[in-house]
């Protein structure tokens, strides 16, 4: 028997070769035939192949690649010439030479092999990092993490475990099993975080564990092996792999556990040192990952509590508007998504990723941010005056009334001490005139409450709130004033609305703070555009809107169909002091009246009706 475990072959022609047979056989070689249909295993053993006169090496090369090639002919193409008075010592020489030759092949074959073996686990490992590091969902990253390892090392099975250490008591999450012999029955599961199990006595030690055969553990040992699901299944696992995924502060974030690794026939293998080497490495990128999608999803919570918590300020600030936001991002999401799927050609080919229908639904929902920058007299102002001013208006036409009842008195006084001759008449004289002053004081006052109310005001109006402005009234400081002052006349003229000219600029300054408040925040390549929707919201098709007069297309797509929401709402929302809600049907027509001036985007508008968001919308709004 020859050294290395395996014998060489030698392979003749026909029978003119016996001495070279017989010589190989006394070393303990295999003799085979050309014509024996030798299978690709046997033709792997040739270490020398005898060629006659008529045979080519080009041809059996192909198929004895390992193997030397002799001839007695000086001609032919074979890579050694023997003679034919070749002896026993001579031919044994031959077949020591040719049996070196072969063993160098055979290392250098099984060292590219190896070679190449490494190179594909550096592509794989290198492709799993490159798919590791662009999964954000959880589970993807999971799934990813535990195929890919056991494909690396050809294993049956496989499971992963995240470590819980946020409840009172550590706990291991059973988070993914799979196997290639049977379908897993998978729920996930917790079990405690104790060196009882396997996985958990991997999870707190730290330790690798490498176990050739589970079912024959050493006794003593802290853990065992739980055979209860595979005796249920039929299943029957042999060598395992369990080791710890660990974050750079190497605290370990979870247990990959791999079962039953077998080589390329599918024979069972132990897991040798370097797949375990490879392991920990996918482990360690695994743990990493698994971390920064924690970190993501960390980031996100955060994003989502920060935007609530701003929504909710202004919320507290307005409550009347108590809602809003939330409906306007709720509804502007489902209009938007609905754009590509409308017969419309213009949105035909708009393709909405997840990010960015979040970044359109954070833009929405922090759409009215900048009202914290309005003063809270000029957000809540429900009329035209403020309850005070108006209370103040009140004392003086009192005062005014008791200036006159006082004069009536006085005048009174007068014809009793000067003995007028008709006194009475005199005095009903004087209460007519008081009368008088007293319906026309009262008839101010009524125009005064009713031009406060945030009504459409007749022309008349006007005329009327100046002639008030006009009534003279002598102040405590001894000044003569008007019973309404200028800017009591400013604010009670206002046609529309409640604000004055100067709020109402301080209002629309709202967008103007929303987009250098969010502009500030550092918020995520995918989140970027978030200032500019939501700054653009109260921008105009023709160029009318504010704060920047955009026209057409100049105006981000979200943002146009945020107007439409917004619109819809604010004309739907019940409970704001400043005006009164409007019917879902009236709202409509002011929609389509707006799109048909140009304001805002007809096709929007069209596609918002046509799928009755409107409608869906007013139940959320009544409840």
């Amino acid at each position: 028997m020859l050294s290395g475990g395996r014998r060489p072959a030698i392979c003749v022609t026909d029978a003119g070769f016996s001495k070279f047979a017989e010589s190989a056989r006394a070393l303990g070689w295999q003799v085979f035939r050309h014509d024996d249909g030798l299978i690709e295993e046997n033709r792997e053993l040739v270490a020398l192949v005898m060629l006659d006169d008529e045979s080519a090496a080009a041809g059996a090369r192909v198929l004895f690649q390992h193997a030397l090639f002799a001839a007695m002919s000086a001609d032919s193409d074979a890579d050694l010439c023997v003679p034919a008075t070749a002896d026993t010592e001579q031919i044994r020489q031959l077949l020591r030479h040719s049996e070196g030759h072969w063993r160098r092949n055979l290392k250098v074959t099984q060292l590219a092999t190896e070679v190449g073996i490494r190179r594909q686990r550096l592509r794989q490992l290198s492709d799993i990092g490159a798919q590791l590091s662009t999964h954000v969902n959880l589970d993807a990253l999971l799934d990813t993490i535990l195929t890919e390892s056991r494909n690396i090392a050809n294993c049956e099975g496989g499971s992963l475990y995240l470590a819980d250490r946020t409840g009172e008591e550590p706990t291991l999450v059973f988070k993914l099993a799979q196997n290639d012999a049977f379908v897993v029955p998978f729920v996930e599961a917790r079990l405690p975080m104790t060196s009882a199990s396997i996985a958990g006595y991997v999870a707190t030690s730290g330790e690798e564990l490498n176990i050739a055969d589970v079912y024959s553990l050493e006794p003593g040992l802290p853990f065992r092996f739980n055979r209860s699901f595979e005796d249920k299944m039929g299943y029957r696992t042999s060598s395992m792999l369990v080791m710890p995924m660990r974050d750079h502060r190497q605290e370990v974030v979870g247990v990959l556990q791999f079962v039953n690794r077998r080589d390329r026939s599918g024979k069972l293998v132990d897991f040798d040192q370097e797949i375990v080497e490879v392991l920990r490495a996918l482990a360690g990128q695994a743990a990493i990952s698994i971390q920064r999608s924690a970190l993501v999803r960390n980031i996100n919570e955060l994003f989502e509590g920060f935007v609530r918590a701003s929504v909710k300020t202004i919320e507290h600030r307005d409550p009347s508007t108590s809602g809003h936001s939330f409906r306007v991002a709720e509804s502007t999401v489902q209009l938007i998504q609905l754009l590509p799927q409308s017969n419309n050609s213009r949105f035909r080919g708009l393709v909405l990723s997840s990010e960015a229908l979040r970044e359109i639904r954070y833009a929405a929902l922090l759409h009215d941010f900048g009202k914290i920058g309005v003063r809270e007299e000029v957000l809540l102002k429900a009329n035209k005056l403020s309850g005070d001013r108006l209370e103040v208006l009140r004392y003086r036409f009192e005062l005014q009334r008791e200036r006159l009842r006082r004069r009536a008195v006085e005048k009174e006084l007068h014809l009793l001490h000067h003995n007028a001759m008709d006194i009475e008449v005199a005095r009903r004289r004087v209460h007519r005139d008081l009368e008088k002053q007293l319906s026309l004081l009262d008839d101010y006052w009524v125009s005064v409450v009713r031009a406060n109310k945030p009504n459409l005001l007749e022309d008349g109006d006007f005329q009327h709130l100046i002639e008030i402005r006009e009534e003279r009234f002598l102040d405590l400081d001894g000044t003569i004033t008007g019973l309404i002052d200028d800017h009591d006349l400013l604010a009670l003229s206002v046609r529309r609305g409640s604000l004055t000219p100067t709020e109402r600029r301080e209002i629309e300054s709202h967008v103007v703070h929303t987009r250098e408040f969010l502009s500030v925040l550092p918020w995520p390549t995918e989140l970027s555009a978030i200032p500019a929707i939501a700054g653009a919201h109260h921008e105009r098709l023709d160029g009318s809107g504010y704060p920047d007069g955009l026209i057409g297309e100049q105006i981000p797509l979200a943002a146009r169909v945020m107007a439409v929401c917004d619109i819809f709402d604010a004309l739907t929302a019940m409970d704001r002091p400043y005006k009164s809600a409007i019917s879902s049907s009236q709202a409509a027509s002011i929609l389509q009246d707006e799109a048909r001036r140009g304001l805002i985007d007809q096709d929007i508008v069209d596609i918002f009706l046509e799928a009755r968001l409107h409608e869906s919308l007013m139940k959320v709004v009544n409840g």
